[in-house]
């Protein structure tokens, strides 16, 4: 009967070995899988380097928001599985090279389509200026980030008792378990430490877990360069594109969405678009530039659907105004009917369309919270369409 016993259970043990190891097997190979997505570096090249221009004005030397002078940005990435899945981060964009808060700029915001949580944009429209860095980040993290940038600055301004932090939004719960609220002011710092001149683009920082036209998305950048006479002016934007259907992408005017299949998915969606220019421009003109954004942004096949939080904020860093002035202040301007200022809109819309596109061909595969999947748009495939 003993016998019969231990039989029966080393029976028992060697299933439950099997089992155990089964599951072990099934659970890490989910895991690597993960991983492994993340882990490979595809071979992602820009719009330009596969030959493919948009517009006709030329790009600064970086074809970058920062070929802007005085510009850097920093990306804070946060890319893990355990113990909670997390494809989010952020992105600050700092508007010159002194500091912000003593020295303001003008700025001006459009709001294409108003469902969003961004902080920060009543305040410039009243005033018309700038006077913090700017941050871009997931939706459910605004308010985190947000208290962490006024820490941040009364930390380097002992005689701060107001202080209107600029943090936009996108979300990118598709991808990241964003109810777990990761980013705060560590991380912030993080992206501080990181700023620069050059700078990663797709699945990073504020774009790490973003999604457009049915592929992943990311962080997208692009400049022009306009003249006038003698002068030359840099007119740079930033875009987080986090909206539309497979379907509606176009690329150069083709309808580049509906080469593929694929189930479409709920429309709803965001992009933000940051514009900077050292052309000295006046906070209604910014304006313009703001409403010229929309241009590019339809040119890529996007609509803004009922749920959009679709925010634009351009500044000019080309004139710094004292927080504390002690006298009136003196400055030119570009005046409207220069015909340099229609060069400055026109080149808005080129950046804008470039920035987008750019952020969908620097993005890169990655699964994330529930196993879902983003595949990188399949560029190979449509060039021989595009070039």
């Amino acid at each position: 009967m003993s016998e019969e016993i231990t039989t029966f259970s080393l029976f028992l043990l060697l299933q439950r070995t099997r089992f155990i190891t089964y599951h072990l097997h099934t659970k890490f190979y989910k895991r690597s899988k993960i991983m492994f997505v993340q882990g490979v570096k595809q071979m992602r090249r820009r719009l330009r380097d596969w030959g493919v221009k948009i517009g006709r004005f030329p790009t600064g030397q970086r074809n970058l928001i920062t070929d802007v002078k005085g510009i850097t940005v920093g990306n804070f990435t946060l890319i893990k599985d355990e113990p909670h899945i997390a494809r989010t981060g952020l992105t600050v964009i700092m508007p010159h090279e002194k500091d912000i808060y003593d020295e303001n700029v003008f700025a001006s915001t459009f709001v294409i389509n108003g469902f969003g949580k961004s902080i920060g944009i009543i305040q410039i429209e009243e005033m018309g200026l700038l006077e913090s860095p700017i941050v871009i980040t997931t939706t459910l993290n605004v308010g985190k980030i947000a208290d962490s940038l006024v820490s941040y600055m009364i930390s380097k301004h002992r005689d701060l008792i107001t202080f209107n932090p600029v943090v936009l939004e996108c979300n990118d719960g598709k991808l990241n378990d964003s109810r777990r609220r990761w980013l705060g002011e560590k991380e912030l710092i993080g992206a501080i430490e990181k700023l620069s001149e050059d700078f990663e683009l797709g699945a990073v920082g504020a774009g790490t877990g973003m999604v457009a036209f049915g592929f992943k998305s990311g962080i997208g950048s692009s400049s022009r360069i306009v003249k006038n006479g003698n002068e030359k002016y840099t007119v740079g934007v930033l875009t987080v594109p986090n909206f539309g259907r497979r379907t509606d992408l176009m690329i150069k005017g083709i309808e580049i969405g509906k080469m593929f299949e694929g189930k479409e998915e709920n429309v709803y969606g965001s992009i933000i678009i940051i514009i900077a220019t050292d052309a000295p421009l006046i906070p209604k003109q910014l304006k313009r530039l703001c409403v010229r954004a929309t241009h590019g942004l339809a040119r890529t096949g996007s609509r803004s659907t009922n749920h959009s939080g679709d925010v634009v904020l351009a500044f000019s860093n080309a004139v710094k105004l004292p927080r504390k002035p002690t006298n009136t202040v003196s400055l030119d301007y570009i005046p409207n009917d220069l015909p340099v200022f229609q060069d400055l809109m026109d080149a808005v819309v080129e950046a804008t369309e470039e920035a987008i596109l750019d952020a969908l061909f620097m993005a890169q595969d990655m699964i994330g919270v529930n196993d879902t999947e983003y595949k990188a748009l399949p560029v190979e495939q449509i060039l021989k369409f595009l070039i």
